[in-house]
């Protein structure tokens, strides 16, 4: 397919250079990089659910936490599983 882009002069001068420095037409350069693009937007929108920390309360709704208390709970924990690992 033919088609026209229009370029910002710095970006299209260092395209060329780039395709000659590759030994590829500018036009095939242009090709791989939408083609690079396109795969790598593919692989982002197959995105991991997001894992949040779960605090366990013996009656759960019942705990009323300050920030502060959160962060404490959260970096025992963090430190214990560091722990777990041998690492330290």
């Amino acid at each position: 397919m033919r088609t026209t882009l229009d370029l910002p002069d710095q970006l299209a001068r260092r395209a060329k250079l780039a395709a000659v420095r590759r030994g590829v037409p500018f036009k095939q350069l242009v090709a791989e990089a939408l083609e690079q693009q396109l795969e790598s937007g593919r692989s982002r929108t197959a995105v991991s659910p997001l894992s949040l920390p779960l605090i366990r309360s013996r009656e759960p709704g019942a705990m009323k936490l300050s920030p502060d208390q959160i962060d404490a709970i959260l970096l025992r924990e963090e430190i214990a599983s560091y722990e777990a690992t041998g690492r330290h």
